[in-house]
């Protein structure tokens, strides 16, 4: 395919920076390193390294015998992006170096080619410069299949979406691990049997269909909006993407891989990535469709979510990306993919303009290796809530990840954190699923969730990464609702917290 010449971007850009005393004569040549880091339908992003440069110049496709043009000024070294380009085009990306007195690097030349991008960008999507990013994301599972807990209503979602006269949650991560009326799972790590083109369907009308979840978050919102004013921002809204499972049944790997469906007239095989892709691609672009279709007043679409809490990689993956790993880091990655599926799925999501994100559970395998992945953030799963008798996920672990990677934190818990609903004599779950916390157990279950909070404080990563919130099925609900004073002083603390954060200003 011949590539186009670029009318947005222009012919070249010439990036000019300081590298050093003008009249200091070189110890070598002017040189430079260029590694393509992404390339979507429309853009490539690129990290440069240059030594003994006064400039450096970069530009697509076109003989060095041309002019350089003038752009802007920035860091010798970094991450740079060209956008405007056109889907399933060849390109060639020039780089070279220019010394303090002029002296002209080796051109580094690096061919690539565009991804096939959407057939069309939704309007919101056109608006966007770049990804979106929020300060912080509440996980709000379905469970509406089986009406345990009750179906999602408006004055149920209004407890996530404002608090004391302040908008509360930026985004909203709707998120559902199986399909009940089948059983069957969304997720490659549960046990049951490989959900279904159908139970996908299902799952996006249970969110986006004519009575779906969502209509009701947004009538939430326009309530709230009555009395604050339009929020400052959309409620963003990221959609949890079902896994693309290869075997009908995981465990078993003579079991079925063309089980799932069809999508535009052909029979998937989840033996072949390339079909694991189309899956993805195909609930993503229905996603975008009914987004579309529903025009909500207050909610845009964000982008997506991998479901699956760990990535296990190929070994030649986290080497390629710098990472140490362990065996359990690689465990049965030839089944999985996850190296190859994740990067293309976000490939897509990019390309459409949208974002995407992931949660793994304390240290899972991969999330050392997020940013190689794509992802643009993800959040740690600390854990702790749910140790009982021993430590064994202490926080001091989680936040020395959380430091050396980066990362964004999730703050964990559920029903039996909450006075009210505990004084039934009912139980709640540890670690294991095992009946461990009681009414007795709640006030050790809130002082876990504030050293969550201290934690996150200590890390340095509070104000400077997303935050999580995962509240059960319906916990955040149940503290709103409380007239226990031990329960509204939690809520207050965890609305103060997420309200206090400087990512929020």
């Amino acid at each position: 395919m011949k590539p186009e010449r670029l009318s947005l971007f222009g012919l070249l850009v010439l990036l000019l920076v300081s590298c050093g005393e003008k009249d200091r004569q070189p110890e070598t040549e002017p040189a430079v390193r260029a590694e393509v880091q992404e390339v979507t339908a429309f853009d490539i992003t690129f990290q440069v390294q240059a030594v003994q440069c006064e400039k450096v110049l970069y530009g697509l496709q076109e003989p060095l015998s041309l002019s350089w043009e003038t752009g802007s000024i920035g860091p010798v070294s970094g991450t740079l992006k060209v956008s405007g380009l056109s889907p399933l085009t060849d390109y060639t990306l020039l780089v070279q170096g220019i010394g303090p007195q002029g002296e002209e690097g080796n051109v580094v030349r690096l061919p690539f080619s565009t991804s096939k991008g959407p057939d069309d960008l939704y309007p919101w999507e056109q608006a966007r410069n770049g990804i979106p990013s929020f300060a912080d994301l509440t996980l709000v599972t379905l469970g509406w299949h089986n009406y345990n807990p009750p179906k999602w209503t408006r004055e149920r979602f209004a407890s996530h979406v404002s608090y004391d006269g302040h908008w509360l949650f930026d985004a909203f991560l709707c998120i559902d691990g199986w399909d009940p009326s089948r059983n069957l799972s969304f997720s490659l790590t549960d046990s049951r049997y490989s959900a279904v083109k159908d139970s996908w369907q299902d799952l996006l009308d249970a969110w986006l269909g004519t009575d779906g979840a969502l209509i009701q978050l947004d009538a939430a919102v326009a309530d709230a909006a009555t009395r604050l004013g339009n929020p400052p921002a959309p409620r963003y809204v990221v959609m949890s993407l079902p896994d693309p499972i290869r075997y009908q049944y995981f465990h078993d790997k003579n079991s079925s891989t063309t089980y799932w469906g069809e999508v535009n007239g052909k029979q998937l095989d989840f033996s072949k990535t390339a079909d694991q892709v189309t899956a993805y691609r195909w609930y993503m672009d229905q996603c975008r469709k009914l987004f579309r279709e529903r025009r909500f007043r207050h909610l845009e679409l964000a982008g997506f979510y991998i479901l699956s809490e760990e990535l296990p990689l190929d070994p030649a993956f986290f080497r390629a990306a710098g990472q140490s790993f362990s065996s359990a880091d690689t465990w049965n990655w030839e089944h999985k993919n996850w190296e190859i599926l994740v990067p293309q799925a976000v490939n897509y999501a990019h390309s459409c303009k949208e974002g995407m994100w992931w949660i793994p559970y304390h240290l899972a395998p991969g999330y050392k290796a997020w940013k190689s992945l794509g992802f643009d953030a993800i959040f740690m799963q600390p854990n702790y809530y749910w140790d009982h008798d021993s430590v064994s996920h202490p926080l001091s672990r989680t936040q020395t990840a959380i430091k050396q990677y980066r990362l964004g934190m999730e703050l964990e818990f559920e029903y039996s954190l909450v006075a009210s609903v505990m004084a039934d004599g009912r139980s709640g779950p540890d670690g294991s699923g095992s009946p461990t916390f009681y009414a007795a157990d709640v006030p050790l279950l809130r002082s876990r969730v504030r050293e969550y909070m201290q934690m996150y404080r200590d890390s340095g990563m509070y104000g400077q990464q997303p935050l999580a919130v995962y509240s059960g099925t319906d916990a955040w609900h149940q503290l709103a609702s409380s007239t226990d004073e031990g329960d509204r002083a939690m809520l207050r603390d965890l609305c103060n917290f997420i309200l206090d954060s400087p990512l929020k200003k």
